[in-house]
């Protein structure tokens, strides 16, 4: 008797739980939808625009599930609003001053900032369990990499056969995927790797091996065709928090990491060898400009120099020097002074925060998930010194999760201290 009751209890448990699932979540969908088609991008206007499919979920979610969209405490704070304050009024004092705004701060930069806004809401809304943000990490995860294998048999097609696709750039000697960008696709990528790797240990890993493995070899080699040097940068510094944490299984990923590029190596002949050695060491340009990263650093501080505390302006900067200034925190610092650098600085540490406290109220079974979207904050962090990556959707969405995360994971918390004072 003691052994028949068991089973029902359970069987009674998880009934509600099965029926739940049976109803259809538009917006749990369109949220998912919005990070699988996060890898593609179009491009429109010669360049100066580029459209992305993914960003077609917004509205249909603020039509068709307008009543699931909810202001979630814990995941806002006063620098949500702050950051759009300032971008705000800097796009008015530009206009008042020079009696317009260029169409690219105008859509680019307010609209964008505007559409990154809601993108954030949805997913914030959204996900309100464990198992809605593994479900969305793993689409996210297997569509970059799908897109990824695209993208490494057109570098392929490119190198062996002369045959030059859009998703290669530099004369189709770096991959650019459908993200238009080398430096930002192999940002993706990075994300991508990292997040997979450091979720997938313990007792409920959110791949299994044989995906893990196949995810490590092609994700790698995408990043190495990027020949981002940025990227590079930024994947290094992930890996060495992730050594920090779980010393065992950064060393696995890095060796299938380094095995598969030293496999490329080997069969690809002394031809890639060359372009690897070439793109690595290749003098920095920009955009076809005789100019340098560190020179537009440096011209960047100039202008914060000149206007240390807010800054010349949103859109100043590609106005006078045909360009952008390629790293986010000297970007803030030139067009919004030493006000927007505090409000970004305090803005992405916020994130970088809660995702520690996450860690520490996760239960056991999610603190490989939380570990992994830690460590991809601070892979696109340190991408932000070499490209403008704040406006990048898949940090954004790294954002939306980790705020998810705090608040499923603070409510549980509190949750269990209210049962435990009964």
């Amino acid at each position: 008797m003691t052994f028949a009751t068991r089973p029902q209890a359970r069987v009674v448990v998880l009934a509600p739980a099965a029926a739940a699932r049976g109803r259809f979540d538009v917006l749990g969908f369109l949220a998912t939808a919005y990070a699988a088609l996060l890898p593609y991008q179009f491009e429109v206007s010669h360049g100066r625009l580029n459209f992305a499919p993914a960003d077609l979920c917004l509205p249909l979610a603020i039509l068709l599930a307008p009543a699931y969209l909810k202001y979630r405490r814990e995941a806002w704070s006063f620098l949500h609003i702050t950051l759009l304050l300032i971008f705000a009024a800097s796009s008015f004092l530009v206009a008042l001053e020079t009696g317009r705004l260029i169409p690219y701060v105008l859509v680019n930069k307010d609209v964008g900032l505007l559409a990154l806004f809601v993108a954030y809401l949805i997913i914030t809304s959204a996900m309100t369990s464990w198992a809605r943000i593994r479900q969305l990490l793993r689409v996210f995860v297997q569509s970059v990499v799908f897109q990824n294998l695209v993208g490494i048999a057109a570098f392929f097609a490119a190198n062996v056969y002369g045959i030059i696709t859009p998703l290669t750039s530099f004369g189709g000697r770096r991959l650019c995927g459908m993200m238009l960008d080398a430096n930002a696709y192999a940002g993706l990528l990075v994300a991508a790797l990292i997040l997979s790797e450091a979720a997938s240990y313990g007792p409920a890993p959110l791949f299994n091996p044989g995906f893990l493995l196949f995810s490590r070899a092609t994700l790698g080699l995408g990043i190495l065709f990027t020949f981002s040097r940025s990227a590079w940068v930024s994947l290094g510094l992930a890996f060495i928090f992730f050594f920090a944490v779980r010393f065992r299984k950064a060393v696995r990923a890095l060796f299938v990491v380094a095995a598969g590029v030293g496999l490329v190596l080997i069969f690809a002949g002394q031809g890639f060898l060359t372009l690897l050695i070439s793109m690595t060491v290749r003098p920095e340009a920009t955009h076809g400009l005789a100019v340098t990263r560190e020179e537009l650093i440096q011209r960047g501080l100039v202008g914060f120099a000149q206007h240390p505390w807010f800054g010349a302006g949103i859109g100043t900067f590609i106005e006078t020097q045909g360009t952008i200034v390629h790293n986010s925190p000297i970007w803030f610092l030139a067009e919004f002074g030493l006000i927007g650098f505090a409000v970004f600085a305090g803005f992405v540490s916020w994130f970088l925060l809660k995702g520690l406290r996450t860690y520490r109220l996760a239960p056991v079974f999610e603190k490989p998930v939380v570990l992994g979207l830690i460590l991809a904050h601070v892979a696109m962090l340190g991408l932000s010194m070499g490209i403008e990556a704040f406006y990048q959707r898949h940090w954004w969405l790294i954002f939306a999760l980790i705020a998810s995360s705090y608040d499923i994971a603070r409510r549980r918390a509190q949750s269990m201290v209210r049962s435990q004072s009964r």
